[in-house]
């Protein structure tokens, strides 16, 4: 137990992008975690990165850092669907009940019951109903990669079973190769805006022709893969009570499918308490969902994702170079 809280709290500190990390924690080793955690970041409450989550059912805490342009596009393309197209079908009907759809995203939440009475979850994406009579979170969305699916359904109990979540939507993207850093030192930048430019200007190409392709090829530039073959995609639905999801494939061995989905089978209705939406007598819709413009958006953020990467890793090198510098002048000065 010593050890994972020494490795949750080590990346806590060093805080490297795109890094998820899930381990076994007692809660009392949990909570001295938790009190390390706001020492660091006294700030906590307003991070969305990096996040400390808790499952006091299966006592795993899970640290995750500021993740890659993949993700937060994937997450913010459906929320954004859901809560859109709820508001303006339900202001034909009633402003007012519009008006207490609110999005619901990277929120710390605490208020969980039964088994997983506290634990702390901050989820992707997802839709609230707030009113002066009360509130919900009716739906919740989580994204992950392939290597996090025992993770994300672990997430889809916590937040159906000891939250009351009406939906869970589970996003799993698989990249391969996983991204690395290269093994090799760039000392011949000399002006790092320029070379994001110049890269950024090369993986545009690629972008160009995976779009017409239809094809998910991974970003090449300077001899190193920046980012992977966008290999699988799919989405699941959850909801209470029904032990089997509902599946939707968007990419499959590096392509876009030849089907896509045109609705993920959420409802109005899914977005309210049962019993606020049975008092307003409003017709139930099905929301639509135009898989292949977010497909769309899942290929550009890939590329945004590999120029961010890069962008990272010079600036990295770039601050090395200056704090050597700076040594070697201190013991220069020092004699």
């Amino acid at each position: 137990m010593d050890a994972n809280y020494t490795r949750a709290l080590n990346l806590l500190k060093s805080n490297p992008s795109e890094q998820t990390l899930d381990l076994k924690l007692s809660r009392a080793k949990y909570l001295q975690l938790e009190n390390a955690f706001y020492k660091l970041y006294p700030e906590s409450l307003e991070l969305r990165y990096p996040s400390l989550s808790y499952d006091s059912f299966t006592e795993t805490v899970t640290v995750v850092t500021a993740p890659g342009n993949i993700h937060e596009s994937a997450a913010s393309g459906i929320s954004s669907v859901i809560e859109v197209d709820a508001k303006q079908y339900l202001s034909t009907y009633s402003r007012e009940l519009a008006a207490t759809i609110l999005g619901y995203g990277s929120t710390t939440t605490r208020r969980f019951r039964g088994a997983f009475e506290g634990s702390r979850k901050q989820p992707d994406g997802g839709v609230m109903y707030k009113s002066l009579d009360g509130q919900k979170v009716t739906v919740v969305l989580e994204v992950g990669f392939s290597e996090n699916y025992t993770s994300l359904c672990r997430s889809k109990d916590m937040w159906i079973d000891g939250h009351g979540v009406n939906v869970f939507i589970l996003l799993c993207l698989t990249e391969r190769p996983r991204f690395k850093n290269p093994t090799t030192v760039y000392d011949d930048i000399r002006d790092v805006d320029d070379a994001i430019d110049e890269m950024e200007n090369s993986l545009n190409e690629t972008l160009r022709l995976n779009l017409s392709n239809n094809r998910h090829a991974l970003y090449l530039y300077r001899g190193h893969k920046w980012a992977g073959e966008m290999k699988e995609a799919f989405i699941e639905i959850w909801r209470a009570g029904n032990s089997i999801p509902s599946r939707y494939y968007l990419i499959h061995n590096g392509h876009t499918c030849d089907e896509l989905p045109t609705t993920l089978g959420i409802r109005i209705s899914d977005l309210f308490p049962d019993h606020v939406w049975q008092a307003k007598n409003i017709p139930d819709k099905v929301i639509p969902f135009d898989a292949r413009l977010y497909v769309t958006t899942l290929m550009k953020a890939m590329c945004v994702t590999a120029v961010d990467r890069f962008a990272t890793y010079i600036r990295g090198e770039e601050e090395e170079e200056e704090e050597e510098e700076e040594e070697e002048e201190e013991e220069k000065l020092l004699g």
